[in-house]
């Protein structure tokens, strides 16, 4: 069997053409997800705890960055087993409120024993506080019974990432 000039010269160009389609060319990355631009390790992570009505400035974002927290913790305790109580938690830059959240205690009827509830907040975007802002944690009671000092303490942790503003 013998080889056309044709097929010679469409196998040429069907290989010129796979070659052509295959050779490198220029990288393009797109972020899959959130872009964290700042430094080796831009991860933040603070606590605490606020006690009764109370307010706490954990932390200061440098002004070169941008704070995203993107988790929060919160959990509520008394001293007295047979406390009921409940408290708004709201996170702010220290001028406006960016975030509110409700924690409690409660007793169960039947055998009168507490439970804590855990709040646990992931979030993909996160609460952006502005560079040079101050994040402020602030409990906000609003109703007790038979607590120990009148008071419901809740426990704290935030954590993100810094990025460029």
């Amino acid at each position: 069997m013998q080889t056309s000039r044709f097929q010679l010269g469409l196998i040429a160009t069907l290989a010129v053409g796979l070659g052509f389609s295959l050779s490198s060319s220029e990288a393009i990355g797109y972020p899959a997800g959130a872009a964290v631009s700042l430094g080796t390790n831009p991860v933040v992570s603070t606590g605490g705890q606020l006690v009764g009505s109370d307010s706490a400035t954990p932390l200061t974002v440098p002004s070169d960055s941008s704070l995203v927290i993107t988790s929060v913790a919160l959990s509520a305790f008394n001293a007295s087993s047979g406390c009921l109580a409940n408290s708004s938690v709201v996170i702010s830059d220290g001028t406006d409120d960016l975030a509110r959240y409700a924690v409690g205690l409660g007793r169960s009827s039947s055998s009168y024993s507490n439970y804590v509830p855990i709040l646990v907040a992931d979030m993909s975007s996160g609460i952006h506080i502005p560079a040079g802002a101050t994040l402020t944690m602030t409990s906000q009671p609003h109703y007790w019974s038979g607590c120990s000092s009148d008071v419901l303490n809740i426990e704290y942790t935030v954590s993100g990432y810094y990025a460029q503003p």
